[in-house]
């Protein structure tokens, strides 16, 4: 992100913390009589202002006395303007007397003007005189004020950022690209639109023209050679996002190769091109990539082999740190997606887990999106007991399934379906549930169909409802003493202890097991728990987690109480690191 963004998101911050900190800067006490704001320095409403969009600061400020006024002129205030069609007459007045008096503090401009509001550029020019502005948004204008603008931007000193989003843009960016590309300071540039039939004609740059654009966001229909052309005028990029709508792009394959050096951020979504015509785009891009995001929306599955992409990044990016990949399938009762036949369980090789980079799934409303992005850690791996971890071992079992839509017994056949494709391309071994309430019915059924699950988290569980266990379910439930090998469960909120009492049913060589069991009486829970173990002699269990808001040291003591005054345990200890608290034993 530029520093011009990072300025202008600020205006986010909560303005509850805003208010802490200043406090706490100033020494300022949590109440203070009105008449000693007088008593403030000037840097602390400059403080205060720097969060404030410019029409809240002349409506809070500008009528109180000669002081604030002298203020809100001063040089050291700038304004960052907003200006949408929402805006009510008194607002658009206080906007105009801003730009009118206030010119040379404007910092920042974000405008919204739809073709019935053009008469606001009668008004209001955009021209030298802003010599403090350094980022501009301009959204929906009309085409000609569009152009019109754009002109006269050469004329801006510190124009760093120039945001553009249109709903229907003109045929021709010629021009647009051409005088933008031309401004002297711009760092950032994003141009949005959507439009299908986008036309950006101009050469090869000569040497002789360099724009000193660093992050370059084409959010619009652009061919590969078009790119090509626009790359061409910008040897300092830094950040690169493409949106790739093009496909059929015959000069591909005669584009020249280009160079740019300090190319390090590159993200790309692709809904047409396959994956052969994308080699042949990035061969065309020589650069020292280190961050590297792949979206694909298209029919070819041979993006999922794990080998290509191996070969590819060896070869044109061996730098790179950081890959993030999706690629969507459609998952409907129509979907006519091509099956994947090539060898599995190619993402992990020595290849992906050296770099430490994982394969997830996640089955959503409507499609299937296979992913891979840099290993982060999981629930289970936060213990001390997994500090030391072995990655070679745990990245081999490390392809996770995120099941965001769960089945209902009506879509189950599709449902299989869609996991058998998902295992045709490797094998899964943690399974996330974040819905609320899943029947353990479908539980039952969804991990029958996962052989090799070591891991799961779950939100909820209904253990009644829509209906009962069904005879399969029973039977699939009774034998996973020879066939199950999950050994680490999280339940996110327990609404009853027998919940945890059918997962070591459903899981019974587990060795982790964390609950959230925020409304229920923690000495209560931990004692049923582990006369349950007791009396059912489970040598597996070792270590309990739960989440608990209210977590104290007092809460760990009466623990320790009423374990050694009820002989629950001997050779175990107690930990709470937040609001979690570590129960293991030996």
């Amino acid at each position: 992100m530029s520093q011009v963004e990072q300025k202008l998101s600020s205006n986010r911050s909560s303005k509850k913390e805003t208010k802490k900190l200043v406090r706490k800067v100033h020494n300022i006490p949590e109440t203070m009589p009105v008449t000693l704001i007088e008593n403030l320095s000037n840097e602390f409403f400059y403080e205060i202002f720097d969060y404030l969009h410019g029409i809240d600061i002349y409506n809070s400020f500008s009528n109180l006395n000669y002081r604030f006024q002298q203020l809100l002129n001063s040089s050291s205030l700038l304004f960052k303007i907003k200006v949408h069609t929402q805006s009510n007459e008194s607002s658009m007045n206080i906007y105009k007397q801003i730009i009118l008096l206030n010119k040379h503090q404007i910092f920042s401009i974000d405008l919204y003007i739809p073709l019935q509001n053009k008469h606001f550029f009668s008004l209001f020019s955009i021209d030298s005189s802003l010599d403090h502005l350094e980022s501009l948004t301009l959204s929906q204008l009309d085409s000609n004020v569009l152009s019109s603008v754009i002109f006269n931007l050469s004329s801006l000193p510190r124009l760093f950022s120039l945001t553009i989003n249109k709903f229907n843009s003109s045929k021709d960016l010629t021009d647009t690209y051409r005088i933008v590309l031309a401004l002297p300071v711009l760092k950032y540039y994003k141009f949005s639109a959507e439009n299908l039939d986008l036309s950006i004609s101009f050469p090869i740059s000569n040497n002789k023209q360099f724009s000193t654009i660093k992050y370059l966001v084409i959010d619009h229909f652009c061919t590969a050679s078009q790119l090509h052309a626009i790359l061409s005028y910008t040897p300092q990029l830094e950040r690169l996002n493409y949106m790739d709508l093009v496909g059929n792009d015959i000069n591909i394959g005669i584009i020249l190769p280009i160079t740019l050096s300090n190319l390090t951020h590159v993200s790309i979504c692709t809904w047409v091109k396959t994956f052969d015509k994308f080699e042949t785009f990035i061969s065309k891009l020589y650069s020292k990539v280190n961050f590297l995001s792949i979206i694909i929306l298209h029919e070819d599955i041979t993006y999922l082999d794990a080998n290509r992409w191996e070969k590819l990044i060896l070869q044109y990016w061996p730098q790179l740190e950081k890959f993030y990949f999706q690629y969507y399938e459609y998952n409907g009762d129509d979907s006519e997606f091509p099956l994947y036949l090539a060898e599995r369980n190619q993402f992990n090789s020595s290849f992906w887990i050296e770099r430490k980079w994982v394969f997830k799934v996640d089955i959503s409303y409507n499609d299937i999106i296979y992913s891979v992005c840099p290993y982060r850690q999981r629930w289970y791996e936060h213990d001390a007991q997994y500090k030391n971890i072995n990655y070679s071992i745990e990245f081999l079992k490390y392809n996770q399934l995120t099941i965001t839509l769960v089945p209902s017994d009506e879509c189950f056949e599709l449902f299989i379906i869609s996991i058998n494709r998902i295992l045709s391309i490797g094998q899964i071994y943690y399974l996330e549930i974040p819905n609320k309430k899943i029947f353990i019915g479908i539980l039952i059924q969804i991990i029958d169909l996962l052989p090799e699950l070591n891991s799961l988290k779950i939100h909820s569980l209904s253990l009644s409802e829509p209906r009962d266990l069904c005879e399969d379910e029973v039977d699939i439930c009774s034998s996973m003493e020879e066939t199950s090998k999950i050994t680490n469960v999280y339940l996110e909120k327990m609404i009853d202890i027998t919940e945890v009492y059918f997962l070591m049913v459903l899981c019974p060589y587990m060795k982790h097991l964390k609950i959230g069991i925020n409304n229920m009486n923690v000495e209560l829970f931990v004692r049923n728990i582990l006369n349950k173990i007791n009396n059912e002699c489970n040598d597996h269990l070792r270590l309990l987690c739960f989440h608990v808001q209210a977590a104290d040291d007092k809460m760990i003591k009466n623990l320790y109480k009423m374990i050694n005054g009820e002989k629950l345990l001997f050779d175990y200890t107690i930990k709470r690191l937040y609001d979690n608290i570590y129960l293991q034993w030996k």
